[in-house]
C-alpha cells in the first residue's frame, strides 16, 4: 500500500473514531441534561407537596410550579434519537410513540401552570386539586415511557 494511501486510511479511521466518540459524548450529554430536568421536576414537586401538606400559603407553590412548567417546555429537546442507550430509564417507546410522549409533556406543562395559577390566586383547595392532577400526569408518563 502506498504511503499516501496509509495516511488517508489513518485519517479516515481517526475521523470515524472521533465521530463515534463524539456521538457517545453527545448521547451522554442528552441523558445528563434530561436527568437534570427530571431533578427539577422532583425537587419542585417536593416543594409544592410541602406547601400542600403543611397547609402553607398557596403562593409558596408558585415558583416551584412555574419551574416545572418551564422545564416541561424544554424537556423534549433532551431526548434526541439514539439517546435510548446508556445510563437511562427511558423506554424505546418514547421514540416509537413520540407524539404521545410529546402530548404527555405538554400535559404536564399545562397542569403545572394550573398549579401556579391556583397558588397565585391563593386558593388552597384548587392548589391541592391541581397538584393531584399534575402528579397524575407524571404517573401517566412514567407508566408508558420509563423503566423502573
Amino acid at each position: 500500500m502506498a504511503t499516501w494511501h496509509k495516511a488517508v486510511l489513518a485519517a479516515a479511521l481517526g475521523l470515524a473514531v472521533v465521530s463515534v466518540g463524539g456521538l457517545a459524548f453527545a448521547q451522554a450529554d442528552a441523558i445528563k441534561a434530561r436527568k437534570d430536568g427530571f431533578q427539577v421536576f422532583r425537587v419542585s414537586a417536593g416543594a409544592i407537596k410541602k406547601v400542600v401538606d403543611d397547609n402553607s400559603a398557596p403562593s409558596g407553590a408558585v415558583a416551584a410550579a412555574e419551574a416545572i412548567a418551564q422545564q416541561a417546555a424544554r424537556q423534549l429537546q433532551h431526548f434526541p434519537a439514539g439517546s435510548d442507550k446508556g445510563d437511562t430509564k427511558a423506554k424505546p417507546e418514547i421514540w416509537t410513540n413520540w407524539a404521545q410522549f410529546e402530548a404527555n409533556m405538554k400535559d404536564l406543562e399545562a397542569k403545572a401552570t394550573a398549579v401556579a395559577t391556583a397558588g397565585k390566586a391563593g386558593d388552597a383547595a384548587a392548589l391541592k386539586t391541581a397538584f393531584g392532577a399534575m402528579g397524575g400526569a407524571c404517573g401517566t408518563c412514567h407508566k408508558a415511557f420509563r423503566n423502573d
